[in-house]
């Protein structure tokens, strides 16, 4: 029997590449062959691609090639069209060797080359978008696209109306959902009494958020004081000035990323973080109450309609990035830490919005779409 083979490309944030491994790993399951494709270097041209080392971690083949993003109001983007052309030709090269059955893109400019290059030699092409506002790369593929996964229903409307859509909420790494509090706490060496202890983690992102940052230093004496732990990601640009500025304690953990984010999660009993939908997919399926800081700056304010959608069904309190500040975070954040009924209840409602089973429907569609091609052949 020939095993069917797939590329998954996704790239440039954790929004994008952490759906797109979820993806891939449930193609590997089901005894697909899988490549992952993505781009050559980070957002900000300092080394490789993130999406490159997630890649190569969760045990993919990785194939780089040359992508950038369009800044279409600067003078930089002749050369950032050149870079994508370039990607698009290597894209080919490498999907004529590797010869795969469907091609799935999960957004980000790193996708847009391999997926463009895919549609151009007349391979199946299945798309996921993880919010209700598209981004530009896979509203630009979307007309040669085979099908588009949507994660909510409402992102229908930016799409060609003759394109298959198929609502099947955002897919969670298998790392993120089944990892216990017994490996958060070997993963982090805690012991005995310090078990006990209730955690608050906060994040801005892969990128970090300056605004949670000041927010969380102004409120990290506060909460230290309440006896709570803190894991806080600040993302990498942020992590030297803050460490020079907040307290050696040993309850707070300080990181500038964390690649095993699974083991943060699982810890948690509250969470402080932007809105993104990867995000708010994963909290979801571990029925982790939060606190949510929309980015108001995202495009289609997405994440401000994301964190509605949670707060709406009683899973999360929304706060304006405004409106935050240290004495308000630290408010919040104890207020739900000594309600644990309150807790309680948001963790089931959360628990009401999951699809953990988004993978393998995604992996299933894609299926569906190479016997169908094959068909026609």
């Amino acid at each position: 029997m020939k095993v069917m083979k797939a590329i998954v490309s996704g790239g440039g944030t954790g929004g994008h590449i952490y759906p797109a491994l979820a993806i891939a790993g449930a193609l590997k399951k089901s005894g697909c062959e899988v490549l992952f494709m993505g781009g050559q270097k980070s957002p900000d041209g300092q080394g490789a691609a993130p999406e490159e080392k997630a890649a190569q971690n969760a045990g993919f083949a990785y194939q780089a090639v040359p992508a950038s993003g369009l800044h279409l109001r600067r003078l930089t983007l002749g050369k950032e069209i050149f870079t994508n052309l370039q990607g698009w030709r290597q894209a080919k090269t490498h999907i004529k060797k590797f010869k795969p059955d469907i091609v799935i893109g999960c957004g980000g400019y790193a996708a847009a080359p391999v997926l463009r290059a895919a549609q151009s030699l007349g391979i199946p092409t299945l798309l996921h978008e993880q919010n209700a506002y598209p981004g530009r790369a896979n509203r630009y593929l979307a007309k040669r696209a085979k099908g588009i996964c949507q994660t909510f229903a409402a992102s229908a409307s930016f799409f060609p109306a003759q394109t298959p859509m198929f609502l099947t909420g955002l897919p969670v790494r298998q790392a993120v959902l089944h990892t216990g509090r017994q490996q958060a706490w070997d993963f982090f060496g805690i012991d005995g009494a310090e078990r006990d202890i209730p955690t608050v983690l906060i994040t801005g992102g892969s990128q970090g958020a300056q605004s949670i940052n000041k927010a969380a230093l102004d409120a990290y004496a506060r909460l230290l004081d309440a006896d709570v732990r803190i894991v806080h990601l600040c993302g990498k640009k942020n992590y030297p000035q803050l460490r020079q500025a907040a307290p050696q304690h040993p309850r707070l953990l300080l990181y500038p990323y964390l690649e095993q984010m699974e083991y943060a999660l699982a810890l948690a009993d509250l969470a402080v973080a932007r809105a993104g939908a990867s995000f708010i997919a994963e909290i979801a399926c571990l029925g982790l109450p939060s606190l949510l800081i929309p980015f108001p700056y995202a495009a289609g304010d997405h994440q401000t309609a994301n964190a509605q959608a949670m707060a709406a069904a009683g899973a999360a309190e929304m706060i304006g990035d405004a409106g935050l500040n240290g004495d308000l975070l630290a408010e919040k954040a104890l207020a739900f830490i000594h309600d644990p009924a309150k807790r309680q209840k948001m963790s089931e409602a959360a628990k009401s919005l999951a699809k953990p089973q988004a993978a393998e429907h995604i992996c299933q569609i894609a299926k569906d779409i190479i016997e169908e091609n094959s068909a026609r052949r």
